[in-house]
């Protein structure tokens, strides 16, 4: 199988270069040892079988940040056939310095000259000849969103594999006299270990060195040659700020971009009729000092109302399902355990959750249509001031939207943060940041015990709770453990673009496939454990489970009304299934939290079924999307809904009728469920990112504090205003 790396800087279309050429037939997962993502995929190029590998997005490989050390290792394995280097042609120049890296690789290259039609409306013509001879490989125009030289792109990566090119000849950037000497030297000193040879070209990795790239320099300390190489190193870059005035990396890369800046004035020729206007004016709106933020708020507003209001058909559709898979199971399934492990356990307790993947498949598709467009970037940037004023980097803004899909990416996100300060304290406020998964518990919850329009506030009112939070115990933590100035932000703000509807799509559908695959895999081993917790040991099965016969017999005798009877009938199934749940293990457990619980959830003590809010606040340190389903275990909610047309799911309607929540105790619980630990899996990722298990057993801890006192302030308050 033939291995082709994309390569290039973030937002020059790199991602839809790589949908064009893999379609639907790619997969997510992590580099090996590290939690950056990794995507490939495969596809076909005539006869070859191709793996192609989409880099993380990169402005240079010096190596500073976590992205750049995987770009630039992968770059310089030796199992990388060709590097498709993909270049912004209306930003080329900029593109240009990361090209000049690569060439250093003398690697097969293919430049794909993408977004031209960008290029072309701002009056750019590139010679694309000419470009091909200075670069040395060949340069296809291509616009990735619409497919657009895709084909062209494919043929000439199979011409470079075959060894068919013509236009592909080693190019690379002449430092000078002076450099290339003391690069010479260094590379000559690398070359004595073989091994270390073998892994990167030694002029590569003298580049690197010269550069003071921390990979490099790891790369060396292992070396049994280390010490010659170090010496050389010190003495070249010595030499080079006596002689040059400059170190190392500032010397590089000056003649990098002056070889950049001539190769842009051989091949590229501005008009001057460049179609400027929309952009500048756009950008003039939604970046605005004081209106920027408000347009922001009210974008996410529309973002969120968007998804409630057309995931509500699809959440019925799945709701109905699942009560007929209940109906079903209850009618053809033989009484006994294995009936029960289904009708009370699995079914209510998946489908409770499922119904739910409509509303988080359309936020994430919308997020990724705010990012497609350029908007994202736009938002980090209005927020830059207030980050800063709150203690946080303008680049945490990204990971703290990334937070309201999952956590999870939103804390490996971090890895962009160049300053180990900034990026710690990032990861710890991300968890405060409300995940997709608590929103479930949200609409569960406030549906239940408040009318549709203070319901939909509440829900809003907790997202914008979580952010402000983020940024107060950012400032906190800047104050106090992080003490410091927080780093200068840049970012560039991408041209404006309509997004591909495919794109979005697949986007999509890759959050819907990894949430039902957690559905089929932790929430169903959730639902099973829950309900074998609140079932056994069952201590009064045997002497209830007489008695119960007993009574139906004698119910059956009287010869009641179909309709009576029925009702009475269930009416013992109902208390049975009750004093079986009363002493079960989960009721053992839920009644040792509930001392704590209570100032929260039962401040007068009269809630007998409190006790089932800590087991489902235990079972969503697992994943919060176990809480709902656990809730419809632990309650013993039907499947079918109480009255024909209620408005009311079959688990609300169980919570308003027996939980004894009122819509106080309600709002403390949200509180305490959006602050409180962080899921199993967000917590594995802080420990990966930090490396430490002080500072993820802070994170769950200050979490759990924070949120108890700010959930007894919320009922606190609440009563002091004369709310129930």
């Amino acid at each position: 199988m033939v291995t082709i790396a994309l390569a290039g800087n973030p937002n020059c279309g790199k991602t839809s270069i790589f949908n064009a050429l893999t379609g639907a037939h790619h997969h997510v997962g992590n580099w090996p040892g590290v939690t950056v993502e990794r995507r490939s995929g495969a596809c076909h190029m005539g006869s070859l079988e191709v793996e192609v590998v989409d880099l993380p997005g990169t402005y240079s490989l010096a190596a500073q940040s976590e992205d750049e050390r995987i770009a630039a290792r992968f770059l310089a394995d030796p199992a990388v056939d060709v590097i498709v280097n993909v270049l912004d042609a209306s930003n080329l120049e900029r593109n240009l310095y990361l090209t000049t890296q690569l060439l250093e690789l003398h690697r097969p290259l293919v430049f794909a000259l993408n977004m031209t039609d960008d290029a072309e409306r701002k009056g750019i013509q590139i010679d694309l000849e000419a470009l091909a001879i200075l670069l040395g490989g060949p340069v296809v125009p291509t616009v990735g969103n619409r497919h657009e030289g895709n084909q062209e792109l494919k043929d000439a990566i199979a011409r470079v594999v075959s060894g068919e090119e013509s236009a592909l000849r080693p190019v690379s950037v002449n430092y000078g006299d002076d450099i290339e000497r003391e690069l010479a030297k260094l590379a000559q000193e690398i070359a004595r270990d073989e091994r270390l040879a073998s892994e990167q070209p030694p002029r590569w990795l003298a580049l690197q060195l010269l550069e003071a790239a921390p990979e490099a320099e790891e790369l060396v300390e292992q070396s049994h040659a280390r010490s010659a190489i170090q010496a050389q190193l010190r003495t070249s870059l010595d030499f080079l700020e006596n002689h040059l005035g400059a170190d190392g990396g500032t010397l590089l890369a000056e003649r990098r971009y002056g070889f950049s800046h001539g190769l842009v004035k051989e091949a590229i020729k501005e008009t001057g009729n460049g179609q400027r206007t929309f952009t500048e004016k756009l950008d003039g709106l939604l970046t605005h000092r004081w209106l920027g933020i408000p347009i922001f708020i009210a974008t996410m507003i529309g973002v969120y109302a968007l998804t409630f209001i057309l995931g509500k058909y699809p959440q019925d559709w799945i709701a109905a399902g699942f009560a007929h898979l209940h109906d079903w199971a209850a009618t053809h399934v033989p009484p006994g355990e294995l009936a029960s492990l289904l009708v009370d356990g699995i079914i209510p307790g998946v489908g409770a959750v499922v119904v739910f993947v409509p509303v988080i498949m359309l936020l994430m598709g919308c997020i990724a249509f705010l990012e497609d467009t350029g908007y994202m970037a736009r938002a980090a940037f209005i927020m830059d001031r207030l980050m800063h004023l709150m203690g946080l980097h303008g680049k945490s803004f990204i990971p703290l939207i990334m937070g309201t899909g999952c956590n999870v990416p939103a804390v490996q996100a971090t890895r962009t943060i160049e300053s180990r300060t900034d990026r710690f304290i990032t990861i710890l406020v991300c968890p405060l940041v409300s995940c997709s998964a608590r929103l479930q518990v949200y609409i569960l919850i406030a549906g239940t015990f408040f009318p549709p329009v203070q319901a939909a506030l509440a829900i809003m009112a907790l997202h914008f709770l979580g952010f402000g939070l983020a940024m107060l115990m950012g400032k906190l933590l800047r104050l106090t453990l992080f003490r410091g100035d927080n780093a200068p932000f840049v970012m560039e703000l991408p041209p404006y673009r309509l997004p591909v509807l495919k794109s979005t799509v697949i986007h999509m559908w890759e959050k819907g496939r990894v949430f039902l695959s957690r559905a089929g895999t932790v929430i169903l081993a959730g639902a099973t454990l829950v309900w074998f917790l609140s079932h056994y040991p069952g201590i009064a099965n045997r002497q209830w489970t007489a008695e119960r016969q007993q009574m139906e017999e004698t119910i059956r005798a009287r010869k009641l009304p179909a309709v009576q009877e029925a009702q009475q009938l269930t009416a013992i199934q109902h208390a049975h299934e009750s004093r079986v749940m009363n002493s079960s293990l989960a009721a053992r457990f839920g009644k040792l939290l509930q001392p704590a619980l209570a100032p929260i959830l039962d401040p007068d003590h009269n809630r007998p079924e409190a006790w089932k809010d800590g087991v489902a606040l235990t079972a969503g340190f697992v994943a919060k999307e176990i809480v709902v389903g656990t809730m419809a275990v632990v309650h013993q909610a039907s499947a079918e809904k109480a009255e024909e047309g209620a408005p009311l799911s079959p688990l609300q309607d169980t919570l308003k009728r027996r939980s004894g929540m009122t819509p106080l105790t309600a709002l403390a619980f949200l509180v305490f469920i959006l602050i409180y630990t962080p899921c199993l899996g967000t917590v594995g990722m802080i420990l990966k990112e930090t490396r430490s298990w002080a500072w993820t057993a802070f994170s769950i801890a200050y979490g759990l504090g924070l949120g108890w006192v700010l959930a007894f302030a919320t009922v606190y308050l609440g009563r002091i205003f004369g709310y129930a």
